[in-house]
């Protein structure tokens, strides 16, 4: 079921498919930094879910540090029942963001999110 909100949120079975649709914020073409991330969760109504897609448009680049902030918390929850981070990044959609914030995401997620690294 799709709705206007920025984050869209289906069940089917036992997934939880969260969508996060940068492309409709078109005049913001630079997503980056942790802290800004981390303040735009209530913005995209960002939730737990078990498979995430993202939507941007071209032009849109969205950082590591972004997406950290942003889902960090809840792909490391999913990541703990999951096997590995192989098996996190087949949850994640990253078909409909370019390739600069594709290869963003997938660096945050295997940095950021690898259980033997240490943040400060």
């Amino acid at each position: 079921m799709m709705t206007d909100s920025l984050v869209t949120k289906a069940t089917d079975d036992a997934s939880i498919r969260v969508i996060i649709d940068f492309s409709k914020m078109p005049d913001v073409t630079l997503f980056t930094g942790r802290k800004n991330g981390k303040a735009a969760k209530p913005y995209f109504d960002v939730k737990q879910g078990t498979f995430y897609i993202f939507k941007a448009n071209d032009d849109q680049v969205i950082t590591s540090s972004y997406f950290l902030g942003l889902v960090g918390d809840e792909l490391s929850n999913l990541l703990g029942d999951l096997e590995n981070i192989s098996e996190l990044l087949e949850h994640i959609d990253t078909e409909n963001i370019n390739a600069i914030s594709k290869n963003e995401c997938v660096r945050a997620i295997k940095r950021g999110l690898a259980p033997d690294v240490v943040t400060l």
